[in-house]
């Protein structure tokens, strides 16, 4: 034994009484609906159903031209909105992802394809509705920068490393 083990011999085993942590906490998923609820995989085909029928439906809605009944120039114009909105709003959606959370800002960013595809109804019903659908495009690009910032932060944190690929794949097959 050395001097420093003789001065300082070691502690006898007395037991201690460590908190009690829950199973969330050691990172232990629950079992039954909850569990199944909260796995990755589940969490990331919901995020792709968010996805496939918001933007899908604004994929498939501006690819028919909002059903031919609205004129090229108002399409164009809605669009250019939308991108430039989109623009100005993913340069600083990170910074409110990290203040809102992921949850909320998917909300919001949800939102306006709602808005933007009820105003190519709304020109199904009224016919000087035009303005309305350039004001629902750059209220959806104000979305859009917020639902793809939170699409993208959650796609990063639901897999581990190794699963990243694999994750994208079924977000991207379902959308």
């Amino acid at each position: 034994m050395s001097d420093i083990e003789k001065e300082h011999p070691p502690a006898e085993s007395t037991p201690t009484h460590e908190p009690s942590v829950s199973s969330h906490e050691k990172g232990v998923r629950p079992g039954g609906l909850k569990g199944w609820y909260q796995h990755p995989v589940v969490q990331v085909c919901m995020l792709g159903f968010v996805a496939f029928m918001g933007p899908g439906l604004f994929n498939a809605l501006n690819g028919l031209g909002g059903g031919g009944r609205v004129d090229q120039k108002t399409s164009a114009n809605g669009n250019a909105a939308l991108y430039a909105t989109f623009s100005v709003t993913a340069f600083f959606a990170g910074s409110i992802n990290n203040v809102l959370g992921p949850r909320l800002t998917l909300l919001l960013g949800s939102a306006g394809y709602s808005l933007y595809i009820g105003s190519y109804l709304a020109t199904n019903l009224h016919d000087n509705a035009g303005w309305f659908i350039i004001f629902a495009g750059a209220i959806l690009g104000i979305c859009a920068g917020l639902l793809w910032t939170a699409q993208g932060s959650l796609m990063l944190a639901y897999p581990t490393e190794q699963d990243k690929g694999k994750y994208i794949a079924i977000f991207w097959g379902i959308f």
